[in-house]
């Protein structure tokens, strides 16, 4: 059996749309002046493509910038600094690495109500507006008598409700390891959100995106129990929406 050729496949497209393949590991684009833009690709299929200027004197510096042109453009624009002087030594700013999540996405869902159902990027969007640390998450979006099931056999309560929060770990009273990410799981009851947008006069996903906040803060410790601790996590979701472009859900 051949070989397959992993490394990546190189065309060169003339003002004409005339296309030729080309091997090579390194392209170089002679700008003129003395300027030149490398770019070279990874030996394989992915990989880092790495991109430098060049100038011919020393005393010009090359910047590179890019700036997004659509969706899908980058532009990369290359200026060259004359005469610049050396800056002294420094220490670079020790930042705090943001919180990361690791979101799954189940749908058990039929018919109308999964057409209603958030997609993924959304509730990734909604989730990591909310995050205050590293979290493993899985929401499951479920129709009215799994809901119903789930409030019934963990809350008590017989009737489906918007929103369930499951954190494992912690609220079993086991030890917590250091560095490990919060693992918990939200249950939207998709029929009840559309109804309750419905009822409320708010889009579905406005009512999606409170509910998925909402369910976050109570995973990473936020409670209602108290009116203190009511007022402190409405505030907080209103904060949040906000920064996401919507309305406060309590006006």
């Amino acid at each position: 059996m051949p070989r397959q050729d992993s490394s990546p496949r190189i065309v060169a497209v003339d003002a004409e749309g005339k296309a030729t393949r080309i091997k090579a590991e390194r392209l170089e684009i002679d700008l003129g002046d003395g300027r030149r833009l490398s770019l070279s690709f990874p030996d394989r299929a992915w990989g880092d493509l790495e991109i430098e200027a060049d100038t011919a004197s020393e005393s010009e510096v090359p910047v590179i910038s890019v700036q997004p042109g659509a969706c899908n453009v980058l532009t990369l624009r290359v200026d060259v600094h004359h005469d610049m002087q050396p800056a002294d030594e420094f220490d670079l700013l020790q930042t705090e690495a943001p919180p990361m999540l690791n979101l799954a996405v189940q749908k058990a869902l039929e018919g109308s109500d999964r057409l209603s159902a958030p997609k993924k990027h959304q509730i990734r969007r909604w989730a990591q507006a909310a995050l205050l640390r590293d979290v493993e998450l899985t929401v499951r979006l479920v129709g009215e008598a799994e809901g119903r099931e789930l409030n019934r056999n963990y809350r008590g309560k017989d009737y489906a409700t918007n929103v369930l929060t499951f954190v494992y770990g912690e609220e079993a009273h086991m030890p917590a390891i250091e560095g490990a990410p919060l693992t918990g799981d939200l249950v939207l009851c998709v029929p009840v959100v559309v109804r309750e947008a419905a009822a409320q006069g708010k889009s579905l996903d406005a009512h999606f995106a409170h509910l998925v906040v909402h369910g976050m803060l109570h995973l990473q410790g936020h409670d209602h129990e108290a009116e203190a601790e009511a007022a402190a996590m409405e505030a907080r979701e209103r904060d949040i929406l906000r920064t996401l472009g919507y309305a406060d859900p309590y006006a």
